[in-house]
């Protein structure tokens, strides 16, 4: 694989710039916040359905016609978005978009890895992976800082012909990507006929999650640390707005924010040389490392009650970011002849129900709490979680010695 056609695949795929405006482009067309908030449970209940059945398709079928049906169904959501004046269509489109998630997820991974196995250096993963993500928050980061202007200058509906032409470019480039599965090989020449059922896809994948121990605290630690910094992000601007951001400054502050998350991708590799240099060889070691760092800005951050320590809740995101390249390295490492994107669904899965729960734990912590105490608490969380997992992984491991 062409690694350059894969980073302009993620700059392209995610450079979306409706991304921030949609939530007004809604209000604008007379939707309610229950209605919009409908809406948006709809495309969460959307990538939980399919998520996983998506996941055993990909292995048993094409990660990469299955990354190229998600992409032209995130266009054709956008194009329904485009005709649409009332919920119905809305609706229409977040489902479509739901469901563009679900075929990418651990299809795009997949398919990187294997790739990369082909040729022998597949050790070149985290690295790799990790300057992919960088030009997918770069893309996040662009879109959320033209977003605005953009739907000021074309309006939403020409930002949503804009969003989908992007879409459309991503497809151009991942049309050039070699189709390479090794499960599905491996599966085709076995003799066994019920080895390859998707049934038993799920299982051996389930199976690999639970058994492996340390394979199963690793995951733990991504869904439930790691992850914390997917939901509090969604709160972003009401947190910079309560240190002291005005209006114009908080969209230039979430597309820092998505820089910072992008170089923490970035330099993911260079952070874990680092580590193995001072004697940390672990990977899940090289996480908590990470993981009690977060949390330490995090606190930090919460207790400051000033703007000045806004770069530490910049740094919060960029090290959990590089957290999760070396914890998605180590995924993709420990898989054998299981299938990688139902693998990776399965966790996925974990990461969307957790979300679901945790946002809505964290409303009610901000609403009795107020910000300032609910990132403290957040950030205690965070610390206290990684402290019994770190423990966890302790003890399977030194039964493992035994």
């Amino acid at each position: 694989m062409n690694v350059k056609l894969y980073y302009a695949y993620k700059l392209f795929k995610d450079t979306m710039p409706i991304y921030p405006v949609y939530v007004l482009m809604f209000q604008a067309k007379g939707l309610s916040l229950t209605q919009i908030s409908f809406l948006l449970a709809i495309w969460s209940l959307a990538v939980v359905v399919f998520e996983v059945p998506t996941g055993i398709i990909a292995d048993h079928w094409s990660r990469k016609n299955m990354l190229l049906l998600g992409g032209l169904s995130k266009a054709i959501g956008y194009i329904t978005w485009f005709f649409a004046d009332g919920f119905a269509l809305f609706a229409i489109g977040f489902i479509l978009w739901g469901i563009s998630e679900s075929f990418c997820s651990g299809s795009e991974e997949a398919l990187l890895f294997d790739n990369l196995k082909a040729n022998r250096e597949e050790e070149q993963f985290g690295e790799i992976y990790g300057k992919g993500t960088f030009y997918s928050g770069v893309g996040v980061a662009l879109s959320s800082l033209t977003g605005g202007f953009l739907a000021a200058l074309l309006s939403y509906q020409g930002v949503l012909v804009l969003s989908a032409f992007f879409v459309m470019v991503s497809i151009l480039f991942l049309v050039k990507f070699p189709e390479v599965n090794f499960f599905k090989e491996e599966k085709a020449e076995d003799e066994l006929e019920d080895q390859g059922s998707p049934i038993a896809t799920l299982v051996d994948a389930s199976l690999l999650c639970l058994r492996n121990k340390q394979l199963l605290t690793t995951i733990l630690m991504l869904v439930l640390v790691v992850g914390a910094s997917g939901v509090l992000d969604e709160y972003d601007p009401i947190i910079a707005k309560n240190y002291g951001l005005n209006i114009g400054m908080i969209g230039v502050w979430i597309s820092i924010r998505h820089i910072l998350e992008a170089l923490g991708a970035k330099v993911a590799y260079s952070v874990k040389n680092l580590f193995s240099k001072i004697g940390v060889k672990s990977d899940f070691n090289m996480v908590s490392l990470l993981c009690f760092l977060s949390g330490g800005c995090l606190l930090a951050f919460g207790l400051s009650n000033g703007i000045v320590f806004i770069p530490l809740y910049g740094l919060f995101y960029m090290l959990l970011s590089s957290a999760g390249v070396i914890q998605e390295e180590y995924v993709q490492q420990t898989i054998e002849e299981q299938g990688r994107s139902t693998v990776h669904s399965l966790i996925s899965l974990l990461q969307n129900v957790y979300g679901m729960l945790f946002i809505f734990l964290l409303a009610l912590a901000f609403t009795k709490m107020g910000i300032y105490l609910g990132i403290v608490l957040v950030s205690v969380y965070i610390l206290v979680l990684s402290t019994i997992l770190i423990l966890t992984y302790f003890i399977y491991t030194k039964r493992n010695l035994k």
